[in-house]
């Protein structure tokens, strides 16, 4: 099992473990509710799909739980904060990263831009553009799609963009089954 697999088996069990307390304790606390938003927002950041999907159906049981006491004040706050984070973990999921999504074909330019600047974070749009032997208007292209899938970020160094993976991407190279190529590229 790999140190990602374990991170987000961990991050579902304790998303688990903190909806079952909020079951215990009706009053469903201010902090619970922190600690589960941080919970989901590291999550999303990490396309942790089982600790998402952990934390969407548990919060839609405890939504349920709710329902029947609809006319007590303290209650129908509680569930408008649910229904707030049930939204969230659901677009969450709705935006994990997958191949398909990016028709991310192993040999095609977003799957090598992504593969690049795996191997090495800070690339600019020339060096990209020489390696992957493209023009910079197709590094551009390719960027802004890998941008808005949230697997790439760019930022400016000095005159030239620099490009990074995020925590998605490297997800999303995994579910590609191009983590060998990315760390076989690094030896």
């Amino acid at each position: 099992m790999s140190e990602r697999e374990s991170a987000g088996r961990d991050r579902a069990t304790e998303v688990r473990d903190l909806i079952d307390d909020m079951q215990l304790d009706y009053g469903m606390s201010e902090g619970s509710f922190a600690a589960l938003g941080m919970l989901i927002t590291d999550a999303s950041l990490a396309a942790d799909e089982p600790a998402l999907r952990a934390a969407h159906d548990g919060l839609r049981r405890l939504y349920g739980q709710l329902v029947p006491d609809r006319d007590n004040p303290k209650v129908a706050e509680q569930r408008g904060r649910l229904l707030g984070q049930i939204d969230i973990t659901f677009w969450a999921l709705r935006r994990l990263p997958s191949g398909l999504q990016l028709n991310l074909d192993p040999h095609g330019h977003a799957a090598r831009f992504l593969t690049e600047i795996a191997r090495e974070p800070g690339l600019s749009n020339e060096q990209l553009a020489d390696r992957l032997k493209v023009d910079i208007t197709e590094v551009s292209r390719v960027g802004r799609k890998l941008t808005s899938a949230g697997v790439a970020m760019k930022s400016r160094q000095w005159r030239h963009n620099a490009w990074t993976i995020t925590p998605r991407g490297v997800t999303c190279l995994e579910q590609a089954g191009l983590a060998e190529a990315q760390v076989s590229g690094t030896d």
